[in-house]
């Protein structure tokens, strides 16, 4: 299965959208809440994911990176606003039948020293993902952190320890690959290693290494595919594979390049034939 987000077509009303990625070959969907905004109800909602079940598109997850009550942790006091955020999404992806939720680990601010972000930092974003995992395991979803290049996962040790610690088989990390080519230039392909069997979702893109969110289409950019397909056959990964084409300007001419390129790595990294 490959999973597209209808937000790659940015200019696209949201039924055109899904229609798009049928016509490239996505097989399932990740949904943008901003997205689903007009469907206030829990009615609603349901209306949608049968309508996506309809064009024949599997309703995988709801991406919920940077949301607005989660910008930074200044204090522990802010844990309890995160987590009712986090409570709310996974009810709406519980809603549409969806089994992930995508969040994030939050900014990290000039001000945050390295004994800041490995202490009380840590610990509080430990806190939260433990409730929030503990309460999505009861709608039947999973949580999965999508690291940015201004976030604090992006220190990779932190990444780990926040896995190990939450430690839950509901929770992982996902690897983004233009994300981590931007905060990490010289380390994105270690980092794959170092994470292991923490990465539980996988966004493929190019990228230029400089355009924080601007993920390019296979191909188009410069960095080592070939290294991160290797690696990512290394830890022997075959969980959820996303072609990621966020901000890309030519998201047709991108889907036509990424799609036979991302089954092409799926097949080196032993999927099964018919994912």
């Amino acid at each position: 299965m490959v999973i597209g987000n209808p937000m790659i077509f940015l200019k696209y009303p949201l039924e055109e959208a899904l229609r798009s990625l049928v016509k490239f070959g996505f097989d399932g969907v990740e949904l943008w809440p901003p997205q689903i905004e007009v469907c206030k109800t829990d009615e609603l909602r349901k209306q949608l994911a049968e309508h996506i079940s309809s064009l024949g598109l599997s309703l995988v997850g709801l991406n919920c990176a940077d949301p607005p009550y989660f910008e930074a942790l200044d204090s522990p006091d802010d844990v309890e606003g995160v987590v009712q955020g986090l409570k709310q999404d996974i009810d709406i992806a519980a809603s549409m039948g969806m089994s992930q939720l995508l969040s994030w680990d939050g900014r990290r601010r000039e001000s945050m020293t390295d004994s800041d972000l490995h202490g009380w930092v840590l610990d509080e974003t430990v806190n939260i993902f433990r409730e929030a995992v503990s309460y999505a395991e009861t709608k039947g979803i999973t949580i999965t952190v999508e690291i940015h290049p201004f976030t604090v996962g992006i220190d990779v040790d932190f990444a780990c320890k926040l896995y190990d610690r939450v430690d839950s088989p509901s929770f992982g990390i996902t690897y983004d690959s233009c994300h981590f080519a931007v905060g990490l230039p010289n380390g994105y392909i270690d980092a794959i290693p170092k994470l292991g069997h923490r990465i539980n979702n996988v966004h493929f893109a190019d990228s230029d290494k400089h355009s924080s969110e601007l993920h390019f289409a296979p191909g188009t950019g410069c960095l080592d595919l070939d290294a991160i397909v290797n690696e990512l056959k290394a830890i022997r990964y075959q969980g959820p594979m996303m072609l990621d084409l966020w901000l890309y300007p030519f998201p047709e001419e991108g889907s036509k390049i990424g799609m036979p390129y991302i089954h092409d790595v799926m097949k080196t990294l032993g999927y099964p034939s018919e994912a």
